[in-house]
């Protein structure tokens, strides 16, 4: 917009009263006023990119390209990433496409706000990127504990020229280190008809596949996989419509989750035939799909919710045959690292609220309370573990809030306690209230036995490590306080029971869990 000059909205006609809208009658009153919109305008725009690639990977041709991510409006509904192609000369980025051309980086439901790496280029001036695995249409709803949605795998960014113009390629990563080469599994020349038994001996959750078809031959209307299929009518289909000459991903019998009314199940992409060749380079992990069409000019990311049993494979075809070049499948390693969690106690069970092993130890995280309980039990003990109540706002939404609330609570060291931790003692930490205290809970409900502030000097904090400490002698409970006694209390409502874990209002990390049962001389 050329500088020094001025638009002005028509005013209201007196009397009349605007109380909402959008202005659309515009008069120039001076200088040169031209329509400013490129791409899509669905939602708003944020998180831009900019960044020069190389042209199919000659790094002495390039050109700027500029990423946009829109919430809502992207093909698969709510939030996604659209692009364009041009000039920049430090100032002004210019778009040398037609404004209301649209180019989006990703088709499916669950890629946003991607970052790129500055500083890691190579000899060819490679460019990497990754995105946010999810969608603000249900990011705070998904059913997965303990984080809510991940990033993207990692790609490799370049432009490549097509019969379309020039376009965005995208290359994932090499996971090479993680394969499990020693169970792959591969087919040649096959052909496919309807639904196949090719693949009925293979099973996993996590796993790369690279599939070509031939379809200069195909008289099939679709072809592709069903991942994550179950014994029953559970599958994510990830195929390529001849015809139409698209690659897509059908979330209509993934899961059972709601993904809203503003996302579309079946999400789709442009893909041209490549030398009579389809190619798809497909990650399956437990709770996503990245699809890569031929060298990476479309590609679809979704997130799928799958019962733990949905492991089945099934290779297909519609309306008659098609033909299968090469397939080679790879199951994944995890890169997850082995939880940290030490304890001399086994059989833990979830009574409620979210557990899970981490690299800190056993985490719990609950809006009230939560406990988790181990198939040991004992009368006479010494009972300690260290715990850190993390400050953190990762919690669940609140219903009761419009706003997501920093829980900040407390965790307790659970004993004689019976299976479902209705009926216990607690030693109890909690920041929120600055004391530590030694409760009883009956049918569920919680009743301080005695507490300890030492007299108003405690000064717990968030992300400290606490060393808590329980020894039972008969109706004696002593409890300790990083080896300090602070309390000495006499009850006889419980005499044994399991030990356990409890949460309050946090998330909390507990670590080197240990009992030692103790002998009580007559």
């Amino acid at each position: 917009m050329p500088a020094e000059v001025d638009n002005i909205a028509k005013e209201p006609v007196e009397g009349e009263v605007k109380q909402s809208g959008t202005l659309t009658e515009w008069t120039a009153v001076s200088g040169e006023w031209i329509p400013s919109t490129n791409g899509s305008n669905g939602g708003i725009w944020e998180c831009p990119a900019l960044v020069e690639l190389p042209i199919d990977g000659d790094p002495t041709k390039t050109k700027w390209v500029l990423q946009v991510s829109i919430n809502d409006g992207a093909p698969a509904g709510g939030s996604g990433m659209q692009y364009f192609v041009g000039s920049f000369d430090g100032k002004t980025f210019k778009n040398e496409n037609p404004t209301d051309q649209v180019l989006w980086t990703d088709y499916g439901a669950d890629y946003y706000a991607a970052v790129e790496w500055s500083g890691i280029e190579g000899e060819n001036s490679e460019k990497y990127w990754l995105g946010w695995m999810s969608n603000w249409q249900y990011a705070n709803n998904t059913p997965t504990s303990t984080w809510r949605s991940s990033m993207s795998l990692p790609r490799k960014m370049e432009l490549t020229q097509t019969e379309e113009g020039m376009r965005l390629k995208q290359t994932p990563v090499s996971i090479d280190s993680i394969r499990d080469n020693s169970q792959k599994v591969s087919f040649e020349n096959k052909v496919i008809s309807n639904e196949s038994d090719l693949l009925d001996d293979f099973s996993g959750d996590i796993f790369e596949m690279i599939a070509e078809f031939d379809v200069s031959s195909s008289t099939a209307s679709e072809f592709g996989f069903e991942v994550r299929k179950g014994s029953t009518d559970e599958f994510t289909k990830i195929g390529y419509d001849v015809a139409n000459q698209q690659l897509f991903v059908d979330r209509t019998n993934s899961d059972s989750f709601d993904y809203g009314t503003n996302v579309v199940n079946m999400h789709k992409g442009p893909l041209p035939v490549s030398d009579g060749t389809v190619k798809m380079h497909i990650f399956v992990d437990r709770s996503a799909v990245e699809v890569f069409g031929n060298n990476g000019e479309t590609v679809i990311t979704d997130q799928i919710f799958p019962s733990p049993t949905s492991n089945g494979v099934k290779i297909y075809s519609k309306d008659g045959n098609v033909a299968l070049k090469s397939l080679n499948i790879y199951p994944v390693e995890s890169i997850w690292k082995k939880s940290g969690f030490q304890s001399t106690l086994n059989g833990w069970k979830t009574i409620n609220g979210n557990w899970a092993d981490t690299i800190a130890g056993k985490q719990g995280q609950s809006s009230g309370d939560a406990f988790i309980i181990s198939n040991e039990a004992g009368s006479n003990f010494k009972y300690q573990a260290d715990i850190k109540i993390l400050d953190t706002d990762s919690h669940p939404k609140d219903p009761n809030k419009d706003t997501v609330g920093n829980l900040v609570g407390a965790g307790s060291l659970v004993f004689r306690s019976d299976s479902e931790g209705k009926n216990a003692y607690a030693f109890n930490v909690d920041v929120k209230n600055n004391v530590v205290k030694l409760i009883k809970f009956l049918n569920g409900v919680g009743h301080d036995l005695a507490s300890y502030n030492n007299d108003g000097n405690l000064k717990l904090q968030t992300n400290e490590i606490y060393h808590l400490k329980v020894v039972t002698a008969d109706d004696n409970i002593k409890a300790y306080l990083d080896d300090k006694l602070v309390i000495d209390i006499n009850d006889q409502a419980y005499k044994e029971g399991y030990f356990g874990l409890n949460v309050w209002d946090s998330t909390v990390v507990f670590n080197h869990v240990k009992n030692k049962v103790n002998k009580i001389k007559k």
